[in-house]
């Protein structure tokens, strides 16, 4: 059972009741106290983040467009009938006064979670989160000597000083630092994107190795903006403690928070708006007409099936721990643009799994199949968050280094003319096209061998989905270097005419 109305002070002064019912302090909570930053209950501490902003509580019936409340999700692991570990979410919708999510603490022994942000309808997606309440920042693996003290002194240093968080929260073994703001922030896009830029400038400075025990710079957690994160006054990782928090500092406003950004990373100053919806037609209307009187939505690209399996090699061999869980999820999410079927998708999330678990390096820290289960959440719900996914989010989240096609500095233009230029010489300047127009197995073949000259038999067969049989007909082993001799020729500037 959870506890919405526990500080660390009412834990001090009753010691002995809470010991004996085998309730110890969480991690790093009486350094905080030490440090002279007072405990806060769970039910302050939510009022503080939500205030009255939350929608009313209201029957399903009676419910109005334009409000929104927070999302509390309880975990719950069950066998199933075939004796496999499933596992399920309870979801509790937040309203106005918190009632639902303190009841959920004090009733729950389970991992609960909520994140500082309110949600139109019932999936916490990315697309619905309409306001935005505190940023968090989650630290993992603290120094157990000097860590603490390492990350207290961040904000309080006057030269180059990190923002002071408004609250810390006790998760277990790690810490969370709360940016509450003043007022809530709207999720637009825009400010959606530059509060991601924001917080991944700002973590691995937080998280360095002054702080922390195994710092690697690969190794460093990029959270979504939107994660949610143990509720305070919940049971820790463990079982063994409450989780706590402290009162560091004042309420944060984007204004603040741009001091400690370089100029490029300054997020645009914008709160909440009561922009009518005339007006927003007036101001946006190819918008409006399209998204408010058409009710489109954006469409979506299929991807070739290779790069599904490209990436499977590249976090059997790249991933470390740390990252495991997003390069599993990210493989979930290339098997909804690459539309992978459900088999496959689960029997190489197990396999990948066990190479991820025989990685473990902690007792407390295995990848289980709750792990696996989490991750392919994103291949069965198949949101538009699934299907768009930038190379450089990618990139930070799992660990793993991913670049653009290279053109080698020449623009789209010319490099389609190029190997145009490539295709047209290899085929003697002939048609080259079957009749319906499309091209030949073997232009397909000829066509990827210019574009990689470096590239091997297999990585064709699983970038371009034809047989192995059809490749090696139609290879040639002298090719790459008869490209890359073209492109020489083309790009190297001709002496003679200058």
């Amino acid at each position: 059972m959870g506890n919405s109305k526990l500080t660390y002070e009412s834990y001090m002064s009753d010691i002995d009741y809470w010991m004996s019912h085998g309730i110890e302090l969480p991690l790093w909570a009486s350094d905080l106290s030490d440090k002279g930053y007072k405990g806060i209950c769970a039910i302050d501490f939510y009022d503080d983040v939500f205030g009255e902003d939350l929608e009313e509580q209201r029957i399903p019936e009676d419910y109005r467009t334009g409000e929104y409340g927070a999302i509390a999700v309880e975990r719950t692991t069950y066998k199933d009938k075939h004796g496999q570990y499933k596992t399920k979410g309870k979801r509790v919708t937040v309203t106005r006064g918190n009632a639902e999510l303190y009841a959920l603490i004090d009733k729950s022994e389970k991992f609960c979670m909520i994140a500082p942000m309110s949600y139109a309808g019932k999936k916490r997606s990315n697309e619905n989160a309409r306001f935005m309440y505190a940023l968090v920042i989650e630290i993992d693996d603290i120094q157990p000597k000097s860590g603490l003290k390492e990350l207290i002194y961040s904000w309080e240093r006057e030269v180059y000083p990190m923002p002071k968080p408004t609250y810390i929260v006790c998760s277990g073994n790690g810490v969370h630092l709360y940016f509450v703001f003043e007022c809530p922030i709207p999720m637009f896009r825009n400010i959606f994107e530059q509060m991601s830029e924001a917080k991944k400038y700002w973590t691995p400075i937080f998280w360095n190795k002054y702080v922390t025990k195994s710092y690697q710079p690969n190794k460093i957690q990029y959270e979504s903006i939107n994660q949610p994160f143990r509720c305070v006054g919940t049971r820790t990782k463990d079982g063994k403690a409450y989780t706590m928090a402290f009162e560091v500092g004042e309420k944060v406003t984007i204004e603040y928070l741009n001091e400690f950004l370089p100029d490029n990373l300054k997020m645009n100053v914008i709160y909440r708006s009561n922009l009518p919806l005339k007006q927003a037609k007036e101001l946006y209307p190819e918008w409006y007409q399209r998204r408010v009187v058409e009710k489109g939505e954006r469409g979506h690209w299929n991807r070739n099936t290779g790069i599904y399996y490209d990436w499977i090699e590249k976090i059997k061999s790249g991933a470390v721990v740390g990252h495991r869980y997003n390069c599993l999820e990210n493989l979930c999410s290339l098997a909804v643009q690459c539309q992978i079927e459900p088999t496959r998708v689960e029997r190489d999330c197990r396999e990948v799994a066990e190479i991820f678990e025989e990685m473990t390096d902690d007792e407390n820290n295995h990848f289980t199949e709750y792990d696996v289960l989490c991750a392919l959440r994103t291949y069965h719900e198949a949101t538009d968050q699934a299907y768009r996914r930038k190379i450089e989010y990618i990139t930070a989240k799992t660990g793993i280094p991913l670049e653009r096609t290279k053109r080698n500095g020449r623009k789209q233009e010319q490099h389609v003319k190029l190997m145009n230029y490539i295709r047209d010489e290899i085929n003697g300047n002939k048609d080259w096209r079957n009749k319906d127009g499309a091209p030949t197995k073997e232009e397909v073949v000829r066509r990827w061998q210019a574009e990689h000259p470096h590239g091997t038999k297999e990585d064709c067969h699983r970038e371009t989905g034809m047989s192995r049989d059809t490749i090696r007909k139609w290879w040639r082993k002298a090719y790459k270097f008869e490209a890359e001799t073209v492109i020489n020729a083309l790009e190297k500037p001709n002496i003679s005419n200058q």
